[in-house]
């Protein structure tokens, strides 16, 4: 059985751990400079043409709303601000750096499904609580299960019977790799976060979304995420390996100042939303 300090001693020397793409990377430094322009930032994303397209297609899809089309990253820039373009970089840069495992369990596609959903409904949920966290809320949303996408890599045999434990005894995911495996994929994703350098908020969502009650400085997002994770399983978009919806923890509802009828009449109107957002799941092709 493995624990997280061993995990992260064989992550250590695993030569092909998927980094962060050296666009977002300078992306990333250019935002972090008071003195950086807007052209200098479009520059940097403009030299990577799948990016540019994928970052293009998601603020002209019906999620950010604009009434007139964005032809440029010039004009997404100036429309969006640096964080939230930064923000915009990072989710779209995480289809390309989790290509196809064939080793692996999960299917990639309904995998991401699952992610854009989660940062849809994140998304969605911030505007409802006037959160003032829409830079972030979407990155952490796609982000939340990114550990999973390394169990399944590089622990394929213990992963997959994490899934077996998981189904055969119909429990959440995460309880099943803790007793099969050692580690859960939350801890694991907070390891690929840290080490990537993400903006603090970000790794915490990723670590906290099964366990907002275990709070450090953000628990306003990870609260988000917690129930944006539960509405996507619920409304079975995508697939990530969960085969057990859980519960709301009470934590999550009580930082976010909303009682279980509210966020129950939220589900009904998230779900309509849904639908008319689903050019937003095009991202992934």
């Amino acid at each position: 059985m493995l624990t997280i300090q061993r995990t992260m001693k064989i992550l250590d020397n695993v030569s092909d751990l998927p980094t962060l793409p050296t666009v977002y990377t300078k992306v990333s430094k250019l935002v972090e400079n008071p003195n950086s322009t807007v052209a200098q930032v479009a520059k940097v994303i403009e030299a990577d043409q799948a990016i540019t397209a994928k970052v293009l297609r998601l603020v002209n899809s019906s999620f950010f709303g604009f009434s007139r089309k964005i032809s440029t990253v010039n004009q997404a820039i100036i429309l969006l601000g640096f964080n939230t373009i930064r923000n915009t970089v990072l989710s779209v840069s995480m289809f390309n750096s989790f290509r196809l495992n064939k080793n692996g369990m999960l299917n990639l596609s309904e995998f991401w499904r699952h992610s854009i959903g989660c940062g849809l409904i994140s998304g969605l949920l911030e505007v409802r609580l006037n959160a003032d966290l829409r830079e972030e809320a979407f990155a952490a949303g796609i982000l939340h299960d990114i550990g999973k996408l390394v169990l399944d890599r590089y622990f394929p045999n213990e992963f997959i019977a994490a899934l077996k434990h998981a189904q055969t005894e119909q429990c959440q995911l995460r309880e099943a790799e803790k007793v099969v495996i050692g580690v859960s994929h939350d801890e694991v994703g907070e390891y690929l976060a840290e080490r990537w350098r993400l903006p603090h908020k970000l790794v915490e969502a990723i670590a906290l979304h099964h366990l907002p009650s275990n709070f450090r400085s953000s628990p306003k997002l990870v609260s988000i995420v917690h129930i944006a994770n539960i509405f996507v399983q619920e409304m079975q978009i995508g697939q990530s390996g969960d085969c057990k919806v859980p519960e709301i923890d009470p934590f999550a509802l009580e930082e976010l100042g909303v009682d279980e009828d509210t966020i129950n009449g939220w589900y009904v109107q998230i779900q309509e939303e849904i639908k008319e957002n689903q050019d937003l799941f095009e991202i992934i092709s």
